[in-house]
């Protein structure tokens, strides 16, 4: 009898500066589980996610079939991998699967060619496809035939005789039909295939339906092939959680990701949040839910998942407000009235909702883009987060066509953090982002990329929201005031003017013409090292932002009173603007108090004691425009500002997770849900008045994968 195939499947992280992909692999264990049904001891199937451990594996028992997921964040180090599999193994059969492969032929052949060490890919599901994959090496092994000598369906491949010809021949077939009953493919949990995975540093993640029923034109699931929906039994998805609870809460990892593209919006999802309430009650786990909501059905998917309340929150993914950007990406949204009529239920309801744009999509100028986040905030959005628009593989955005319809100009940068020295080489994965449009100057674009730190240094979390709720009591909405503050950076303290321009210089250096001047630049060692150090080559959005919360808060306050002082001086005289003086610096003194300390590994976390003159935690839940002049003491109070011991944990174990650099708290601020989850608790200082003390913190739902 034949010894057993090995097969080892690898989706692999980046993880020189901190671990950048930190999620369990349910995608290879998927892949792995079929074919182990499928072929039982015939084969021998190992999973791997870290390089190391991966290349150590490979290199002392070579495997006959490497299986390699393939991102945009690590697609070339699966390359390296894979070389380094070939070395170990020459006969063995190296075959990458993943969203980051293009659907032109042309794109596809140069796609193969650039990676040598890799024999084909598989395109869309891949479950079906590797099984194929594997009966046919499986019949070379016994019949005497080369793998790649015939199509096998699902896979795609260069016709090995014409790989080094100046015609090489791309062999392709048809996708196999999808597996419409999901419960085919054996759990990678429940047989234990991802038990090794429990680690402490990886999150769980589980998958509940596949497809999505919208076409939009920036996303790979818009394509034909995913409009269908397919789902796992609810019993099975039952059985992941309560699996994956005790052993998570354990390892104190208190996130769950759910990979479903459109979560919530299905009638059966209500069923799979009452489980995770369920074992949040028994296990105190997941503390928070990370998923992307569902486009349409807005109300069926706020009601789904209010069982969850504060785990989860919901993901309003606009992209656009302009009704022309929107049909040019086969996009609908719902109508502006009936959004600031959900944001407002939310809101009620003490639950939060972030909305989502992106830059540079066809069609967009930069004063539309500008009055889409504009009327996106004044709807009542706690959180706005502004992507770049990414050029994918898989996507129209890659096909030469579509581009030069919109006059789309791309550029190049490292994917953030995504680099390393891993078998003795340079390992360096990197994404092309839209930079330019026939409607968009890269002017505009450096424009709008600024204008995204603003939003997500002072907006987003509101870090510093008792001094918006104060700008409002004087008719100043808050989006106006993001404007001005933006237009007015020349008057800012000295740090604030140099963290912006910091980050414009970065932000127009990250970028390069093509793929081989970005190599061609991190070749140099001096550059490579910075990289190395951290000082380029991260997600600057958060990177600025956490400088911002962490290190210049105080900054931010001083440049914020500034300002309202001067527009309380437009509005207000004599005694009314004295009175408007003396309650902007009660404003500040809160805010400044309330996030002392955060995300500073070394900052104070002690209880901070301030004597106020206003009831300021009453007048912050009052209707926004109320004055706080309505809330002053007879006589002034004091007030304790303070972290639980619940938030004191929440943060060491952020700490242990990631670490304390400014790219570790960037990394942090994407897994934290709500900023505000970390602010310090307020009660009377004689303790009788307990405030703001919610210690169900950072029950929010986030979901970045770009910035």
């Amino acid at each position: 009898m034949s010894r057993p195939l090995k097969i080892c499947l690898c989706d692999l992280t980046h993880d020189s500066i901190i671990l950048v992909s930190d999620t369990i692999p349910i995608n290879i264990g998927f892949v792995g589980s079929y074919a182990k049904q499928q072929f039982g001891d015939a084969v021998r199937v190992s999973l791997y996610k870290y390089p190391a451990v991966a290349l150590a594996a490979i290199k002392a028992d070579p495997p006959d079939i490497l299986g390699l997921s393939n991102y945009s964040w690590n697609s070339n180090l699966s390359e390296r991998v894979a070389a380094a599999a070939r070395a170990a193994n020459p006969a063995a059969v190296v075959v990458q699967g993943g969203t980051n492969f293009p659907h032109d032929d042309a794109l596809r052949i140069e796609f193969l060619l650039r990676r040598p060490a890799t024999d084909a890919h598989i395109e869309y599901e891949g479950e079906v496809a590797f099984a194929n994959l594997v009966r046919r090496v499986l019949d070379a092994r016994e019949g005497g035939r080369t793998v790649f000598d015939a199509p096998i369906e699902g896979i795609i491949f260069i016709e090995p005789s014409t790989r080094g010809s100046a015609s090489p021949t791309l062999v392709k077939t048809q996708a196999p039909a999808r597996l419409r009953n999901l419960d085919v493919i054996p759990s990678p949990y429940l047989n234990g295939m991802l038990e090794h995975f429990f680690d402490g540093r990886l999150t769980p993640f589980i998958e509940t339906n596949r497809g999505c029923p919208f076409r939009c034109s920036f996303c790979h699931t818009g394509a034909d092939y995913f409009q269908k929906m397919n789902s796992f039994s609810i019993e099975r998805v039952r059985e992941e959680i309560f699996y994956i609870a005790p052993r998570a809460a354990q390892l104190k990892v208190s996130n769950l990701h759910i990979a479903d593209t459109n979560f919530g919006m299905f009638p059966r999802d209500r069923e799979i949040c009452e489980a995770l309430y369920e074992t949040q009650q028994k296990f105190d786990w997941p503390r928070q839910v990370m998923a992307t909501t569902g486009k349409n059905a807005k109300e069926r998917v706020i009601e789904i998942t209010g069982i969850l309340g504060k785990m989860f929150s919901v993901n309003m993914s606009v992209q656009s407000m302009d009704k022309g950007v929107l049909e040019n990406i086969r996009r609908s949204n719902i109508k502006l009235e009936h959004y600031i009529d959900i944001n407002k239920h939310l809101s009620e309801a003490g639950r939060s909702t972030k909305a989502e744009l992106i830059i540079g999509l066809p069609g967009e100028t930069r004063e539309s883009f500008v009055n889409g986040v504009e009327a996106v905030i004044e709807s009542g959005a706690s959180s706005v987060t502004i992507y770049t628009l990414m050029l994918l593989n898989g996507t129209e955005f890659k096909e030469p066509d579509y581009r030069r319809r919109f006059g789309i100009e791309g550029r190049f940068r490292i994917v953030p953090l995504n680099f390393g020295d891993y078998d003795g080489g340079r390992v360096l994965d990197y994404e092309e982002v839209c930079v330019r449009t026939n409607t968009m100057s890269f002017a505009d674009y450096l424009f709008l990329r600024g204008f995204a730190l603003i939003v997500e240094s002072i907006h987003n979390g509101r870090p510093f929201e008792e001094l918006f709720r104060y700008a409002l009591s004087l008719g100043i909405k808050r989006a106006t005031l993001l404007r001005r503050l933006y237009e007015s950076l020349a008057r800012a303290p000295e740090t604030i003017r140099a963290l912006y321009a910091d980050f414009m210089a970065e932000t127009e250096g990250e970028l390069w013409a093509s793929e081989d001047e970005l190599l061609e630049h991190y070749k140099d060692e001096v550059n490579f090292q910075r990289l190395r150090r951290g000082e380029v080559g991260g997600n600057l959005i958060y990177k600025y932002k956490s400088k911002s919360v962490a290190f210049q808060a105080g900054d931010w306050i001083r440049y914020l009173v500034a300002e309202l002082r001067m527009l309380a001086g437009e509005r207000l005289q004599d005694d009314a603007l004295a009175v408007a003086g003396t309650e902007i610096d009660t404003i500040s003194a809160f805010c400044q108090a309330r996030i002392e300390g955060l995300l500073n590994s070394r900052g104070n976390t002690e209880p901070v004691t301030l004597l106020l003159r206003h009831d300021v935690p009453a007048w912050l839940r009052s209707p926004e425009g109320t004055a706080l002049s309505t809330f002053q003491f007879n006589q002034p109070r004091a007030y304790r500002f303070y972290y639980t011991d619940e938030q004191l944990r929440t943060r060491e174990d952020q700490f242990r997770r990631y670490g304390t650099d400014v790219n570790a708290l960037s990394k942090i601020v994407t897994r934290i849900s709500n900023l505000e989850s970390l602010f310090r608790n307020v009660e009377g200082a004689d303790g009788t008045e307990e405030l703001f003390a919610d210690t169900d913190v950072d029950r929010y739902t986030r979901y970045t994968l770009a910035h």
